[in-house]
């Protein structure tokens, strides 16, 4: 196969420091590093700021304030050197249209900068009708994923399992069997495009992406016949199968792994990575 270039990003800001995930001190010691791509949560907060984080932090007198979105953008603006700063935007807090409004608006200074991803079709629609010229990329692990054996939340999937091919999907489809799993995994893909229609990039789970190539579905290059970049999340030098699995991804055509120690997996991957 060819050997190509791929760009690894910074998940959670996370590199070789000693900084919490999804913090202003994490992002500094990134770009301080020079990182060419580092991702970071935000989930919105009252008063049209976002919070940087993963998970719904627990309320009381003795919770830690967030570092803000607002904090980080400062950042990015005053930073001299070329930058990707990703946004994933999660969806434990409302994402309403106001949120989305104060989101985009916040955006405008550094926009160039700046990319939005989530797994809220919803509120990427919106945003790229608020603005048509923001970055977006969508992750379709609401409605579709692989039952990886391991114990995840799979409560977002109200009917589960489609035991013939081994996927989890919302899709009424899932209680007939009407063809190979290329096709299956084919349509499904194509009626998730029709919800997040004008993606540059679409964030796909290795689980997934390994498991639709080899079932015969070549996504990577269906979505670059679109023009569309693909980056797959999140592997990590530590574990032997997530190399080699990257590794075999790279030589796909992925364009992105999203990985929590790019120095380490770039130095496997050698000169095929930039970050």
């Amino acid at each position: 196969m060819t050997r190509r270039s791929v760009l690894l990003v910074h998940h959670a800001a996370r590199r070789q420091h000693q900084y919490p995930d999804n913090s202003v001190a994490a992002l500094r010691a990134c770009l301080d590093a020079g990182a060419r791509a580092v991702e970071v949560d935000i989930a919105p907060l009252p008063g049209g700021d976002f919070a940087l984080e993963h998970n719904a932090r627990p309320e009381g007198e003795d919770a830690a304030p967030p570092d803000l979105l607002s904090q980080a953008l400062e950042l990015i603006r005053r930073h001299p050197c070329p930058i990707e700063l990703q946004l994933d935007l999660k969806r434990h807090r409302p994402l309403t249209d106001q949120a989305m409004s104060s989101l985009a608006t916040m955006l405008q200074p550094v926009k160039d900068r700046i990319l939005v991803s989530s797994t809220a079709d919803w509120a990427l629609r919106r945003l790229r009708a608020l603005d048509g010229t923001l970055s977006l990329g969508f992750d379709p692990m609401l409605y579709l994923d692989v039952d990886a054996g391991e114990k995840r939340d799979t409560g977002w999937f109200p009917r589960g399992l489609v035991k013939e091919y081994d996927y989890l999907d919302d899709h009424p489809w899932i209680i007939q069997r009407w063809g190979d799993a290329a096709d299956y995994v084919a349509a499904r893909a194509e009626a998730l495009e029709v919800q997040a229609p004008g993606m540059q990039i679409w964030y796909i789970a290795a689980r997934l992406l390994n498991r639709a190539l080899h079932d015969g579905f070549d996504w990577i290059d269906h979505l670059h016949r679109q023009g569309v970049q693909v980056a797959t999340w999140t592997l990590n030098a530590g574990k032997p199968d997530e190399v080699s699995l990257a590794q075999w991804l790279v030589a796909r055509g992925v364009n992105r792994i999203m990985t929590n120690d790019a120095p380490a997996l770039g130095q496997v991957l050698g000169a095929d990575a930039v970050y």
